[in-house]
């Protein structure tokens, strides 16, 4: 296996940046995972999860999204709009071409992943969301106004943010403390003697005008024409049994599992989840309608 970053160039309107994309190259590839991570992640959220599926035979793409991580920041918000988002996966997409070709959102990565899976008419491939909010609320809200307050913060050192990230993340004690403190390098940037988030100043204006906005993206899930996994925790603030199991009981192609341990976001860092997504991927699906 080969692990490597690679640069690519994105075009958005009159700018052009690039855009750090982490892979995990098989020997022998079967097919693409590609990973989007959550609002203010980056490809480390996938430093599990990427290297368990490649040593299945899956290459593993891990974006930095625009504006987050080792990617350009545009330092404009008009930049970080949901069409932009889609168009980089589009150059992704474009980039890693592959007869078969599946995706993976964390939270608003899943939410990212599932518009554009729906937009495009995703029709080979799997597609994995997990504990996406796919209804506004006060409680996605609450998410949004904790991740203005973690990109004011500042961090004394590297172990301070492992212990965030081990408290945020919910991350088990057991878990290596080299591989969190590569995690912590990814998604924070120290200067000036601190650690802070690595992201654009301008996706959180952005994000600041967005608290109090509704959107609702379960018609996108409706009209997905390839299999989809939800994956929730038992506390998650997200999980919307009157709208989505019903919409589950009459689309095949749709299996959800609300039941694990955890709030939001369940890691992607336990042996549990990859095995879960592991065995999505390679299930035999039944024809959809």
């Amino acid at each position: 296996m080969k692990v490597f970053t690679e640069e690519i160039l994105i075009t958005l309107g009159d700018q052009r940046g690039k855009m750090s994309v982490r892979i995990w190259q098989p020997e022998t590839v079967r097919a693409n995972v590609f990973c989007v991570h959550g609002f203010a992640g980056s490809s480390a959220d996938f430093e599990y999860l990427a290297p368990f599926l490649a040593g299945n035979g899956y290459r593993v793409i891990c974006p930095d999204m625009i504006g987050r991580g080792q990617s350009a920041y545009f330092g404009d918000q008009k930049y970080y709009t949901l069409e932009a988002y889609l168009r980089t996966l589009g150059h992704l997409a474009q980039k890693y071409h592959s007869k078969t070709s599946h995706l993976i959102g964390n939270s608003w990565g899943a939410i990212v992943g599932l518009v554009f899976a729906s937009v495009i008419r995703m029709k080979t491939g799997k597609i994995i969301l997990n504990d996406p909010c796919l209804q506004s609320s006060g409680q996605l809200d609450g998410l949004r106004q904790k991740i203005v307050d973690i990109s004011e913060a500042a961090f004394d050192s590297l172990d301070d943010v492992v212990e965030y990230l081990q408290d945020a993340y919910q991350i088990n004690r057991t878990f290596p403390r080299e591989r969190l403190q590569e995690i912590a390098r990814s998604k924070f940037r120290q200067s000036r003697g601190s650690w802070k988030l690595a992201i654009d100043p301008a996706v959180i204006d952005g994000l600041k005008s967005h608290i109090g906005m509704d959107y609702d993206v379960y018609d996108h899930l409706e009209n997905l024409n390839v299999p989809a996994l939800l994956l929730y925790g038992k506390s998650s603030p997200y999980y919307e049994p009157d709208r989505l199991d019903p919409l589950v009981a009459r689309r095949q192609n749709v299996t959800c599992v609300s039941d694990l341990d955890g709030g939001h976001a369940i890691p992607m860092l336990t042996a549990h989840t990859a095995l879960l997504v592991l065995g999505f991927l390679e299930a035999q699906q039944p024809g959809l309608d």
